[in-house]
């Protein structure tokens, strides 16, 4: 705007802001699969120097990958099947299958995982390890991605913060920490 516009005209000609900057009902998940993801990537930091370890030492860091699968991301798989992906299709509208491919996302990092621990128990070279590695924690990144940016936006617009929290994140962090 030039010099002669009046403040008026300059506001009226920025772009408008939503009128509420209230957070998503889906926040508190996000937050939650930022915190995976941090500890993901930190881990997949220390796998980008796995070959030039001692060969126990590569085998161990290939296992914390599978520790990390077991003990983070299994468990929040389950919970998700059981709670959000059902609320997800529900969004998504009748006969939606909308989490068919985040659901067998869920097999494909268990089989990577069972191919890793083979070669782990066969004492695989590091090349082999990285990959496997690798090839599991891509996964993840990418589900976890689909997840935010696919099927979070269509709870958001279903449901408000509380019942969010009520009908979905609760049951999900109850069934997270169950032990199977």
């Amino acid at each position: 705007m030039g010099p002669g516009k009046s403040k008026n005209a300059r506001r009226m000609a920025e772009p408008k802001k939503p009128a509420s900057s209230a957070p998503k009902p889906t926040a508190p998940l996000r937050t939650e699969h930022a915190s995976i993801m941090t500890r993901l990537h930190g881990l997949a930091e220390r796998i980008e120097k796995l070959h030039e370890s001692a060969t126990l030492d590569q085998l161990s860091l290939a296992r914390e990958v599978i520790d990390f699968v077991n003990k983070n991301v299994a468990p929040h798989a389950r919970a998700e099947e059981y709670t959000l992906y059902p609320a997800a299709d529900w969004a998504a509208g009748e006969g939606s299958k909308l989490t068919e491919t985040a659901r067998f996302e869920h097999q494909l990092v268990a089989r990577r995982c069972q191919a890793l621990e083979k070669e782990i128990s066969a004492g695989a070279p590091a090349g082999r390890l990285m990959h496997h590695c690798y090839g599991i924690l891509g996964l993840v990144t990418a589900h976890f991605q689909v997840t935010d940016q696919v099927l979070l936006p269509y709870l958001d617009k279903a449901f408000d913060a509380g019942r969010f929290e009520k009908e979905v994140l609760t049951p999900l962090r109850v069934e997270r920490n169950v032990k199977r």
